[in-house]
């Protein structure tokens, strides 16, 4: 049985490092537009038993639970901390896979995360665009994996997976390949080709507050 485990940071705190071409107000939008995105992915993998939100912050919480998870107030403390009071729980409830999937990757399929289910390996790692970060990861229950999310993070988790003796495979996952973090990033999506439904949620919220013309200036000529 396998869960989804969804950290979703307080609404002040997100998506600081795009402060630099976006508004406060566009980025409490933008963030919350891609969560949509990655909750109707979530909500349309079938291989997913559930969905456990993790956040500080009550009017998250509630959002979550508007879209059918179940929700943990995480204190606040640190990803990785919030993400092993996410595992601990849900081993608690007896699932055996998590897939852990960050809230800002607004390309996210249910086919991305079918195929990091479905790995050979005990251990399955969708990597980032750069290969070095950690956008999706899918790990057994009761075996002691501890997160180790930040930079460096895909050698990180090999490392851990090493360490806990467990198999480890990369897995290509293109829509999870993209996280929204620099305003280079938000080009990138804006470039990207189309994913079907994926992904709409944040590129309506784009266009229709005018923001590509800042993000793409060519896109405005």
């Amino acid at each position: 049985m396998a869960w989804a485990l969804l950290p979703v940071k307080a609404r002040a705190t997100a998506k600081g490092r795009l402060s630099g071409a976006l508004s406060d107000k566009d980025r409490a939008g933008l963030a919350a537009a891609m969560r949509r995105d990655v909750a109707a992915a979530l909500r349309g993998t079938a291989a997913l038993q559930g969905v456990l939100l993790l956040s500080p912050d009550a009017t998250l919480r509630r959002w979550g639970a508007e879209q059918g998870f179940e929700t943990l107030d995480d204190g606040g403390v640190g990803l990785n901390e919030a993400l092993a009071l996410g595992l601990e729980a849900l081993h608690q409830r007896g699932a055996g896979r998590a897939l852990i999937i960050p809230s800002d990757v607004p390309l996210l399929s249910p086919e991305d995360l079918t195929t990091l289910l479905g790995a050979p390996a005990e251990v399955a790692i969708a990597s980032d665009q750069r290969s070095d970060g950690t956008n999706g990861l899918s790990v057994p229950l009761g075996r002691g994996f501890t997160p180790h999310f930040g930079l460096g993070s895909a050698q990180a988790h090999r490392r851990e997976a090493r360490h806990r003796g467990l198999a480890c495979q990369v897995m290509l996952c293109p829509g999870l390949a993209l996280d929204i973090d620099q305003p280079d990033d938000l080009t990138t999506l804006l470039q990207a080709p189309a994913h079907g439904p994926w992904g709409q949620e944040s590129l309506t919220f784009l266009y229709e507050n005018h923001l590509v013309p800042r993000l793409t200036p060519r896109a405005a000529v």
